[in-house]
């Protein structure tokens, strides 16, 4: 049988049935080419949030937390102390060379260069090291005569990938009027490395570094003065 042919008793066609009401207390029907949701959204909503940025979330010295920017992140490795080669006349936070895939890799110590204790002088010094492989964010705008290294930077520890929109980037909180905060704790010389900071879950302010701040002011005085 086709139901579009269907008949009523004594052989007149069924009446169309009738369009269903919307759910709730109205009567009226949605205005005519405005529908309720549209791919999966409330009306008037976004159809497309954008991405948030990614940060590795590392720390320094055991508990200071800071976030490095997603698009600097080459790779995290161990290393143990032997497989670094020290180089003599280089700044004190540069530990020395390392084989990474054929080419020689700087390591240097993060948080020494940021003006914390250096890494033998930690409680939790240790002959194996973690490593972040950093670069610069953008080669492509990078002048072609004096390009930014690739850097393996000492750490204490990984913690995890996070993800914040960009509107949690806030301004680095003023170091006088919290003392205890992670920014007092960074020399004020190194500062401008850092581009912000976002509040974690407990709505603790976490340091943003500037990968390419940092590359840059690293590749400027490696060396040790004379």
């Amino acid at each position: 049988m086709n139901f579009d042919k269907a008949l009523a008793p004594g052989g007149q066609p069924l009446p169309p049935a009738p369009s269903p009401r919307p759910e709730g207390n109205s009567s009226e029907s949605p205005s005519d080419g405005q529908p309720e949701f549209q791919a999966g959204l409330p009306i008037g909503a976004s159809p497309a949030a954008p991405p948030a940025a990614q940060f590795l979330q590392i720390t320094l010295n055991g508990d200071l937390p800071l976030l490095l920017p997603g698009p600097n992140l080459v790779e995290i490795m161990k290393l143990a102390l032997g497989q670094v080669v020290p180089m003599f006349e280089m700044a004190p936070w540069v530990m020395g060379l390392y084989n990474w895939r054929g080419d020689m890799l700087w390591v240097a110590d993060l948080g020494h260069f940021l003006g914390l204790a250096p890494w033998y002088n930690q409680a939790e010094a240790t002959t194996r090291h973690t490593v972040v492989v950093v670069k610069p964010a953008d080669s492509a705008a990078q002048p072609a005569a004096e390009p930014l290294p690739t850097l393996g930077l000492v750490v204490s520890a990984v913690e995890a990938m996070v993800s914040y929109p960009a509107a949690a980037l806030q301004p680095l909180p003023d170091p006088t009027t919290t003392p205890g905060g992670p920014a007092a704790r960074i020399e004020p010389g190194f500062l401008p490395f850092l581009q912000g900071c976002c509040p974690d879950r407990a709505g603790q302010p976490q340091l943003v570094l500037d990968g390419t701040a940092l590359l840059t002011a690293m590749a400027q005085f490696p060396a040790q003065p004379g």
